[in-house]
């Protein structure tokens, strides 16, 4: 095949122009963006229970739930939080599982729930999906908040006309509703009960079909219309009418309001009032695409925009998304130029560039793979490029090496290239084989993290899969045009010939007489190399190189603090401590403009009520508002024109920030990705919330006393006062039943829903409801008239206890048991975290589970998901290994040989912690992703060598053969280890902050590739050598203890050779 190919040119390059062609017209259909998609894995099931308390909502809607579903197969974890109006359950989908078909089995059984409470609306399971947004448009301007509101829904509307653009929502703005507000007064008046004004007003807006009069002269539809659409509509409604004619409209009886939603919400853009367009992606539509239309489209409307009001486009993610992608695209151009330049070097020019041009070929093929195995064009994938730069041009050049070494000794071209490739064909293909299955394990990773980094097998596998294409197909004839036997006699030629002449002295010279020392003092160089590595193991526990959990945080350009309060603090606590934030971040300003650096902050945008803009990787795209929460989102100016990364500003911010009087939770949103934002995440289960209070206490005191840990917090805290209100006797003697005073409480406080309309776009609630004066004093629950069955009103004290109390808060659940989590933050070069989770459930937990048995404490968050990953990555791992023992194993027909191949492997970490150690980065998972990868490439040279070891041995001794290896095999080990060390090299030294993410994997892989050529070239020969000795002494001692006939000797040598 290899010779056909070699003979056949044209073949060749049919094949190498299927493959270039393919890849070209594929990298047109990928698309672009920063970070890879993923699934979350997550059913949700949402349940709203308007005006129910959390406890309400625990018992009616989250337990009804779990304990109709938890039975499922495929369900992973299921966790629920009954909050206040609504009870969500999410349940996270097993490895494997369909989480379409899972939702469909969900479905199915909530359906068949026939208890829910009746004020409980319908439920809505869907598959959890993470909506990519694109930018995001301020329209601010001095106006209200209908005309705000009006031009939002317009802009809505022409932005999803554009082609390409589909999904656009509006955020901080209160949703139109019509409120109709009835006072107690009024209804005396008029001799009305609530319950009667609203079924006149449900009988009188409805709209009824007809069905359709057959006449002569065809059909007619017949409907019956009365349906009100707008406030005045409903003003003018007649909802009771006198015997004598007269008739008494709604807008006589109650104040009609067609406004907004009645809770605190509103955002400020530049301290003006404003709303806010969130624009995502869907499918393969290209960031790029998007931001090009809406630059253009606001560009277009500025001038036909009312006075005062301006749109303004921030959060743009795809100026970064080009960026970044410009800067992989750069350092892989420049890695692919010092790759060229080595191998320019080390081989003839000519040579050099058929080698060199692999890389092309491999890449094209790669991206032709890209499409069908779901992978994009993102920083992971263009990194993963990176990483394969200099590994896929060691096949080639150990076959260009072998065809130029023939060549040179005066063979033709044609023949020299076909047993030049056939000499090595087998350790170049084994070599190949075994890199692609060391990069499997990490198609298997668990978690989100596992499913980020999934594109670099899925670009690196297929990269190597066409790499050894090229080797055998292609590359063969292309060598058989170079002619061996003509020295070029140009300027580049005369210095690339001092520099191979230059390395043959100093293989002769320097390394033959080094190595031949170390084969004669051979147990010495091994216990220095096991030395060595023993030295690294003990900086790593030392922690003398140190080393962090998960994943490094990379930086962002924006920082969004997410402000919640204690659940029922007024809306004006919330708006003061936002005033207190705001006033900190002006601080920061002044602090740095007097330091002589520029104000870093460029847009500034704050909303009171919800946290629009808080989202990060792993959420989803839902808004929680509440009067409780609010946020203050900023974007910096760019990364080049400041001085401090996003990190640093928050540190000046939240040390400018005074006392927060009401404060549940203050988060700094800094970074783009990685990192954690809990460092210790303990978890505690039961049922009774007054003994997990007392025990996560008692847990936020010890954890106070570590250094180095800050933010200590819990997710249970004090429930909004509460007043229960309970029927006495004199209420059921007057016909009254317990339904009947929580619907009438319900309807004057909370409000009755009289129906839904559709206008336009917006789904408008009608609410019957006391007015606002009514219901912001708990003494006007003393003006309340309870209506009877029979008509009679009776003061609410009369007929019902009220008791004053304090309800729960957000109940959070998990796997059928209520849990806290008490959680911290770290500084983590400061706090050794693993030292703190281990003192703690040696010492403390155990304490604490004796003095509360009922519950249960366990370590989730960074700590599990880091388990989960080393676990699946071990796994993996291991069978990996296994993997290339059996493939290294079937060429070399020995049991023995493979170990010796592999041995180098835990000798490549002493490079990589050097690495580490020069760039001042701590070993992180990254650094652990780098280590499995790297298995597969170190094993390379060393498989290469000892294969020449053993063609040698039957020619000569095994000490020469050993020597003569080294020698051989020097310009084609260095120079693999040198391309894939160079090819990283851009990348290593690239300050963007998006690029740091990714430098741990690429200093274990370039750092422990170059110390795997020591390995290679001294230890390895050294190691067959001792393995000769053993196998010796084997016989030997089988010979004294009466075993050593030949037929046990010959058997022996089957074994280990």
């Amino acid at each position: 095949m290899i010779a056909w190919f070699a003979r056949n040119g044209v073949a060749a390059n049919l094949l190498m122009g299927i493959i270039v062609i393919s890849g070209f017209f594929s990298i047109r259909a990928l698309k672009m963006e920063l970070f890879p998609e993923f699934d979350l894995d997550l059913v949700t099931i949402s349940v709203p229970y308007p005006g129910a308390a959390p406890l309400e909502v625990e018992d009616g809607i989250c337990k009804q739930v779990e304990e109709k579903i938890w039975d499922l197969d495929g369900i992973k974890e299921m966790t629920s939080f009954a909050r206040e109006n609504l009870g969500v359950v999410s349940v996270q989908v097993s490895r494997g599982k369909d989480a379409k078909l899972l939702a469909d089995e969900i479905k199915v059984r909530v359906d068949s729930i026939l208890n829910f409470p009746e004020e409980a609306e319908k439920p809505m399971v869907e598959v959890a999906t993470q909506k990519r947004r694109v930018l995001a448009l301020a329209i601010h301007g001095d106006c209200d908040e209908k005309s705000l509101r009006k031009l939002a829904d317009k802009t809505l509307d022409e932005l999803t006309n554009l082609p390409g653009i589909t999904q656009v929502e509006i955020a901080g703005i209160r949703k139109p509703e019509i409120g109709i507000e009835v006072s107690e007064n009024a209804l005396r008046e008029y001799g009305m009960s609530f319950d009667e004004v609203s079924r006149a007003i449900k009988s009188n807006s409805v709209d009824i079909p007809g069905g359709v009069a057959r006449t002569s002269s065809g059909e007619t539809l017949l409907r019956s219309m009365g349906k009100a659409h707008n406030g005045k509509q409903f003003e003018k409604m007649q909802i009771l009418t006198s015997s004598n004619g007269s008739h008494l409209s709604l807008g006589e009886l109650a104040e009609v309001k067609d406004g907004f939603e009645d809770k605190a919400l509103y955002t400020k853009f530049t301290d003006e009032p404003a709303v806010t367009l969130r624009i995502f992606r869907v499918g393969k539509q290209s960031p790029l695409d998007i931001s090009k239309k809406v630059n253009a489209y606001v560009k277009d409307i500025s001038t036909s925009l009312p006075e005062g009001i301006t749109m303004t486009i921030w959060q743009d993610s795809s100026y970064y998304l080009q960026g970044r992608l410009e800067m992989m695209i750069r350092n892989a151009l420049q890695g692919l130029v010092l790759v060229f330049l080595v191998l320019s070097l080390f081989l003839r020019p000519s040579l050099a560039v058929w080698v060199a041009l692999g890389l092309p070929i491999s890449f094209m093929g790669a991206f032709a793979t890209m499409g069908f195995v779901g992978a994009s064009i993102n920083l992971v994938s263009l990194f993963a490029f990176i990483v394969v730069l200099g590994i896929l041009v060691d096949d080639a050049i150990v076959v260009g090496e072998s065809v130029y070494t023939l060549g040179s000794k005066g063979e033709n071209s044609l023949q020299a290239s076909i047993k030049g490739t056939h000499l090595v064909a087998m350790p170049v293909t084994f070599a190949i084989l075994t890199s692609m299955v060391a990069f499997v394990p990490m198609l298997f990773l668990p978690g989100w993290l596992g499913k980020l980094m999934k594109d670099i097998p899925l670009v690196v596998i297929p990269a190597l899969f066409f790499s050894l294409i090229e080797s055998k197909f292609i590359l063969p004839y292309h060598l058989s045009l170079c002619r061996f036997d003509k020295v070029p006699k140009n300027w580049l030629a005369r210095f690339q010939n001092r520099i191979s002449k230059g390395l043959e002295v100093f293989i002769e010279k320097t390394y033959q007489p080094f190595l031949q020392k170390c084969l004669e003092w051979r147990y010495l160089t091994l216990s220095f190399f096991i030395g060595l590595f023993a030295v690294t193991m003990g900086l790593i526990i030392g922690g003398h190189v140190p080393s962090i959990r998960g994943v490094p945080p990379v930086p962002s350009d924006y920082i969004s603090v997410k402000i919640s309060m204690q659940d029922g603090v007024p809306a004006a606590t919330t708006e003061k401590a936002l005033k207190e934030i705001e006033k900190a971040r002006i601080a920061v300003v002044d602090y740095l403009e007097s330091e002589g650096e520029p104000n870093p902050f460029m847009h500034i945008m704050k909303t009171m009520g919800a946290q629009p803009f808080s989202d990060g990787p792993k959420s989803s795209s839902s808004i929680v508002s509440g009067s409780n929460l609010g946020e203050i989102s900023v974007e910096l100016i760019k990364s080049e024109d400041r001085t401090r990364t996003a990190p640093q500003i928050s540190a000046l911010w939240r040390e400018r920030i005074g006392p927060l009087p009401g404060l549940k939770e203050l988060y700094f949103g800094d970074v783009a990705a990685g990192g954690s934002r809990t460092a210790i995440d303990v978890e505690i289960a039961g049922f009774n919330l007054e003994e997990m209070s007392l025990a996560a206490e008692k847990l936020k005191t010890k954890l106070g006393t570590y250094q180095g840990l800050f933010d200590i917090s819990d997710t249970y805290s004090g429930g909004k006062r509460e007043m229960k209100i309970k029927l006495t006797d004199n209420g059921r003697s007057l016909g009254l039943t317990q339904s009947d005073l929580g619907r009438q409480v319900r309807q004057a406080y909370y409000g009755q829903e009289i129906q839904r309309i559709q206008r336009e776009r917006d789904e408008v609630k009608v609410m019957l409801r006391y007015p606002l004066a009514d219901r912001k004093t708990l003494t006007a629950l003393t003006n309340l008239r309870v209506r009877t069955p029979n008509g009679v009103e009776a003061p609410l004290e009369e007929v019902a206890t009220i008791e004053l109390g304090k309800g729960y808060p957000t109940i959070k659940r998990m796997d059928r048991s209520r849990i806290i989590n008490v959680q911290t933050s770290a500084d983590k070069v400061v706090a050794q975290i693993p030292l703190i989770e281990q003192d703690l459930y040696q010492h403390f937990i155990p304490a604490l589970r004796a003095e509360f048995p009922n519950l249960r404490f366990s370590f989730v968050g960074e700590k599990k998901e880091q388990e989960e990953s080393d676990s699946g990555l071990a796994q993996a791992g291991g069978i990996s290994l296994f993997v290339i023992y059996g493939l290294l194993a079937i060429p070399f027909r020995s049991y023995l040989q493979p170990f010796l191949i592999m041995s180098v492997i835990p000798f490549g970490l002493i490079g990589a912690v050097l690495g580490h150690y020069l760039f001042g980065l701590p070993l992180s998972q990254l650094s652990h992703f780098g280590l499995v990868a790297l298995t597969g490439v170190v094993i390379n040279d060393s498989l290469v060598l000892v294969h020449y070891v053993n063609k040698r041995a039957q020619e000569t001794s095994i000490l020469e053969a050993a020597r003569l290896a080294g020698m051989a095999r020097f310009r084609a080990i260095l120079l693999t280890s040198l391309t894939t060390f160079v090819g990283l090299l851009p990348i290593l030294y690239e300050r963007s902050l998006q690029a740091q993410f990714l430098k741990p994997m690429a200093i274990a892989i370039g750092f422990g590739v170059l110390f795997a050529t020591f390995i290679t070239l001294l230890m390895v020969p050294c190691l067959y050598l001792i393995l000769e000795d053993l196998k010796g002494l084997t016989r030997k001692v089988l010979r004294v203890s009466g075993y050593g006939s030949n037929g046990n000797i010959k058997n022996l040598r089957e074994v280990s050779n």
